[in-house]
């Protein structure tokens, strides 16, 4: 079996582009976040907010990975 990673650079025009698919609901992450109280949302947006890089165009660069697997049957 062997594994590599697969990074791809992302970059979102700004930190809306960013959180909005958060506020969807659907999937780990957005589920999440969908249910939370809405004052524990606001704090979950603004300490991603300062956490995240931003460019000073405003965008905000981030990395995105994935693994590949390759494995043999016997």
């Amino acid at each position: 079996m062997s594994t590599a990673p697969i990074e791809v650079p992302t970059v979102f025009a700004d930190f809306a582009d960013l959180w909005d698919p958060f506020l969807a609901g659907q999937g780990p992450a957005p589920g999440y976040v969908a249910s939370l109280a809405p004052p524990a949302r606001d704090r979950l947006r603004e300490a991603l907010r300062a956490t995240v890089p931003t460019a000073p165009d405003g965008s905000v660069p981030l990395g995105a990975r994935a693994w590949a697997v390759r494995g043999v049957r016997p």
